[in-house]
């Protein structure tokens, strides 16, 4: 039996957990000696254990000495080992052990994957490492393989032993102890019988428990009275540890098992927060999970960035390995795939995952001598160039696809006030057809622009999202130039349903504490068009203490020569002659104030994002503060017209 403590669908508080769950539970081992059990833990939970509960540690030490327990190894922060470089696997998985041979003093041999997120090219860092088995679960292994043995695995020379655990033969609710064991039974004689084993071939296979699934089988008593009954069933069933069953194993398995992901992750991984039974049928893995959430794909994609930065750096050693140690952090399995708060990442954890990112960004830079730049290459791997800004005060990236800006990491608040969603008619009312990122535009007709500031989110009646010219339209970027810190783009369209052909030209221009963004509006066609020109920044939600429905921006504005401010709000709309607007981040402390070239109308508003959650039912996940400047178009067949804000980054002033 193994139990694994980093479940990520447990509600449970480490104190929770320990109290409900570990301290009986050890308690109930330590006075049974036929028991025997393996753990896995996370290093910050070994952590916490050692500074709160020292006597838990001293006890698994010395059952680990009794050989009723082991300790499994892993990676230190519980990382999607897939994802990583081979680096960052065996350096986690080095570090895990290291810390286990500290406290026990026994080095693991073994490693639970939690939850199973296999990948083939896994075996050669497993080994490296030490590892002389993996516990996977029996999902990612052929049916037609499964005999209750140990497999063996091998790719390109290195192999591994595979120790399954079965899911399906945990014990359901209302069976005894005395049922469960004879069911048991009966599903090893009818294997043997099937297989024609030999004699002396034990068969042997694991139950992973969770930590709630545990909870549960100890306060009925369930699990006393299981260990209880085996002692009448010595000659046909006992409890082993894994590396003793491992070793003593006289016949194993050989075979190939495909890059997979376990059943309750692919079931949602063909569509954005939607199950389907038809996933099942296909093997998945972890990146179509990927691909079917976009912001844990942007998680990914700038988790690699920031590993390509410190595998780069030939400075500080000192620092380099402070910023590879908060990498680690981020690459915590919460954020890529699952969390209690539903099937996918937590906003939260998110969050967290990005302000460790950008910590390793600035100790790398501090590392280095580091110098103001852009570059240019296929940052998301999306088959189209980004740009990848990196300023004294913020680091931006800015796609072709609406050439907006869809990450703006801020050094001083640690936080990525891009990482947005975008909304779902299922769960929100009404679909996004295009991405919620900062310098979003739109070229709407009057009917449209009502639409998009007067009923935008009227989920109740039904009334879909206006969907400005140039939101969703790839840009050609003309230009770049890393001297001048400039980038140009031109996007095309067609404006409303005489199909006017319209032009946008984009520049953005940056510097160490901002960036302006000019636009020059054409009417390519002979007939004049009359609209709306918006430009819609969204930021991210910061403040996770409050209720996810509640705003944490304040709003600054200058119009006609009048200031006026807003701490929280429904919405704000000025139609006209806004010449100065700051959005300050109250929680961080951080402002950005948009100065527009010509007095523009402003929108205000924040924006839910309803996602379901694991029961079924349907929450406010997520909320954004969108802000968007606007401008009255009547623009003659032929003729253009220009508009410029500049945008600077300042800290908020301290209020007294």
């Amino acid at each position: 039996m193994t139990a694994n403590s980093t479940e990520f669908f447990s509600d449970l508080s480490l104190e929770q957990l320990y109290s409900g769950v570990f301290k009986k539970l050890i308690s109930l081992i330590y006075s049974k000696p036929e028991c025997k059990m393996a753990f896995s833990f996370t290093g910050p939970q070994l952590e916490w254990f050692e500074e709160k509960h020292p006597e838990f540690l001293q006890l698994l030490k010395e059952l680990v000495a009794k050989k009723q327990v082991e300790l499994m190894g892993g990676g230190y922060y519980n990382p999607p080992f897939p994802l990583l470089f081979p680096i960052d696997r065996t350096s986690q998985i080095e570090y895990l052990t290291a810390e286990i041979r500290r406290l026990t003093g026994k080095k693991p041999r073994g490693l639970s994957l939690f939850p199973s997120i296999w990948d083939n090219s896994l075996i050669s860092s497993f080994q490296n490492c030490g590892m002389e088995w993996i516990q996977l679960n029996y999902t990612l292994i052929p049916c037609e393989k499964f005999k209750f043995l140990p497999f063996i695995i091998n790719e390109q020379g290195k192999m591994i032993k595979v120790l399954p655990s079965c899911s399906n033969l945990l014990p359901k609710q209302d069976v005894s102890p005395d049922e469960y064991i004879n069911q048991l039974i009966k599903q090893l004689e009818a294997n043997e019988q099937k297989n024609n084993f030999e004699e002396g071939v034990e068969c042997g296979f694991a139950l992973e428990f969770t930590p709630s699934k545990l909870e549960k089988l100890i306060k009925t008593g369930w699990l006393k009275s299981f260990l209880e009954c085996l002692n009448n069933y010595t000659d046909k069933v006992k409890l082993s540890l894994p590396t003793e069953y491992i070793s003593s194993a006289r016949e194993f398995t050989p075979e190939y098992i495909p890059s997979g992901i376990t059943d309750d992750i692919a079931f949602w991984s063909d569509t954005s927060h939607k199950n389907s039974e038809n996933c099942l049928k296909k093997r998945r893995t972890i990146n179509n999970f990927l691909f079917s959430y976009k912001t844990i794909k942007s998680l990914y994609d700038r988790m690699m960035y920031v590993s390509v930065l410190i595998s780069n750096c030939h400075g500080d050693k000192a620092r380099k390995n402070l910023a590879r140690n908060a990498l680690w952090k981020a690459q915590n399995l919460l954020g890529f795939v699952c969390s209690s708060e539903g099937v996918f990442a937590g906003y939260t954890v998110r969050q967290n995952a990005f302000k460790e990112l950008i910590e390793a960004e600035k100790l790398i830079r501090e590392a280095q001598e580091f110098k103001e730049s852009i570059t240019c290459y296929d940052y998301n791997s999306d088959g189209y160039n980004e740009f990848v800004c990196s300023m004294e005060k913020y680091t931006a990236c800015i796609t072709p696809a609406g050439a907006q800006m869809f990450e703006l990491n801020i050094m001083s608040s640690k936080v990525n006030y891009a990482d947005n969603l975008s909304r779902i008619k299922e769960f929100d009312g009404q679909n996004d057809n295009y991405s919620r990122g900062l310098f979003a535009d739109h070229l709407f007709t009057p009917e449209d622009f009502l639409c998009y500031s007067e009923r935008e989110g009227d989920a109740e009646n039904n009334l879909t999202n206006a969907e400005g010219v140039f939101s969703s339209k790839i840009f050609r970027d003309t230009s770049f130039s890393n001297k001048k810190n400039e980038i140009k783009f031109s996007g095309t369209g067609h404006f409303s349903n005489l199909l006017i052909p319209v032009t946008l030209r984009k520049k953005f221009i940056f510097n160490s504490n901002g960036f302006t963004v000019q636009y020059i509006l054409k009417n390519e066609g002979p007939i004049s068009l009359k609209g709306f020109f918006t430009v819609e920044n969204n930021f991210a939600q910061t403040n996770f203490c409050e209720n996810t429905d509640s705003c944490s921006y304040k709003v600054d504005l200058i119009s006609s020569g009048n200031s006026m401010s807003w701490n929280t709000f429904e919405k704000i709309r000025l139609n006209d002659a806004v010449s100065f607007a700051q959005i300050t981040d109250v929680k961080n402390n951080i402002s950005f104030v948009f100065e527009p070239n010509e007095s523009a109308g402003i929108l205000c508003r924040t924006v839910n994002f309803v996602r379901p959650a694991l029961n079924g039912s349907q929450k406010v996940f997520s909320t954004s503060f969108a802000a968007s400047l606007f401008w009255e178009i009547d623009l003659p067949g032929g003729f253009e017209v220009e508009k410029t804000i500049n945008c600077t980054i300042i800290p908020a002033k301290k209020r007294k």
